[in-house]
């Protein structure tokens, strides 16, 4: 069990909007009939890597977040700590600064801004992402904080069966282990809240989405080492395996055997994957774990038949979920939703320079034998 929270950022500074031009065949068919109606739309925000970094550097400062974990600018590294340095992020700033080109800072595609924090509760990892192009609607600016208890960190030497035994009491019984959950995830709460707040003091903002949660992980097998645990390179930061961070997060793994074994109550959680994307969110009403294989990693994946939830796609259980009627098998999901190809045309269209250029190969058209029919891919 880990907790997560979203602050997605809307700031208040002008915005260019750009029409993206489709590229494959029926699209630009469908363009054309439409006289450009159904044509793709992006932000460009006007800020540039710099400024905005610099307002979110005293944002977090003014909190007494000072330690970086990395900062990278359209996929490039200029810091990434694998010493776990302390109150490192003025290091952070000056490379950053003093190596990125001014011509970059203006026409930047993404910044990465990973940050670490504790508490005497709870250990925090703070991921900043900044997009300058997004679609019309979405936030630039997105603030994924994950927090995991102090608790369980794994002592040196301590096996899984130690860690287990300094756990059985959380789930000794349904009050011992609510009690604990509702404490810790309110300290959650209180920290991503002062966050937004400092957010609000330091960057002229038009508007914060701030939603949280509780999520439990449900693993494909038993992870009985810390060196077993699986890491990607995207995902929930939690799961992206910053250095020294795998010793905090290693009970999250023994989270949903134990919640199984004791037979929980689980209520109020979303149940989440190894790499942190949602299998399936579950309510007040909840139900008890022992009464299913939900959260058993020695078993195969198991829908809670009759419990009321919302169910996801994308995650390592899709197939389980179609198989157990939990989502439409028929539907052919490649991302949250499911979209017809009128409603997705534009979704692999791409800008190549903010002068309007645009990537006019001609691989879309490749069932014709020459692009006269369609009119050309220009």
């Amino acid at each position: 069990m880990y907790f997560s929270g979203k602050l997605s950022i809307d700031p208040a500074k002008e915005t260019s909007i750009k029409t993206i031009k489709p590229t494959k065949m029926f699209a630009k068919l469908l363009n054309a009939i439409t006289f450009g109606a159904k044509a793709e739309k992006e932000e460009h925000e006007t800020f540039t890597a710099v400024s905005i970094l610099q307002q979110i550097n005293m944002a977090f400062r003014s909190l007494k977040i000072t330690n970086a974990v990395r900062l990278s600018v359209n996929d490039y590294n200029f810091y990434l700590d694998e010493q776990g340095k302390a109150d490192d992020i003025e290091e952070a700033m000056m490379q950053f600064e003093t190596g990125i080109d001014p011509l970059e800072s203006q026409a930047f595609n993404n910044i990465l801004f990973v940050l670490e924090h504790e508490t005497k509760s709870i250990k925090y990892l703070l991921e900043i992402e900044i997009v300058r192009r997004h679609k019309v609607g979405d936030y630039p600016i997105n603030i994924t904080v994950n927090g995991v208890m102090t608790d369980f960190k794994l002592a040196p030497g301590e096996t899984k069966e130690d860690l287990e035994e300094r756990m059985k009491d959380v789930f000794a019984s349904q009050e011992q282990h609510d009690s604990f959950v509702r404490d810790k995830r309110s300290n959650f709460d209180t920290f991503v809240d002062e966050l937004d707040l400092a957010i609000r003091k330091f960057i002229k903002v038009e508007d914060i989405k701030n939603i949280k949660s509780t999520d439990i992980v449900r693993p494909k097998e038993p992870v009985n080492e810390p060196g077993k645990a699986r890491y990607f390179a995207a995902g929930a930061p939690v799961v992206v395996g910053y250095h020294g961070f795998s010793d905090y997060f290693f009970y999250s793994y023994m989270w949903s055997s134990m919640a199984h074994s004791h037979n929980m109550h689980i209520h109020d959680v979303n149940i989440v994957d190894e790499q942190g994307a949602d299998i399936m969110s579950v309510g007040e009403e909840g139900f008890d774990a022992g009464d299913f294989d939900t959260l058993n990693p020695e078993a195969d994946f198991e829908v809670p038949e009759g419990v009321e939830a919302e169910y996801f796609t994308g995650n390592d259980y899709e197939s389980d979920l179609r198989d157990g009627n939990a989502i439409d098998s028929g539907m052919n999901f490649d991302s949250d939703t499911d979209k017809s190809w009128i409603d997705s045309w534009g979704s692999g269209d791409s800008v190549d320079s903010d002068s309007g250029g645009y990537d006019s190969s001609c691989s879309s058209c490749s069932s014709c034998s020459s692009c006269s029919s369609c009119g050309g891919c220009d």
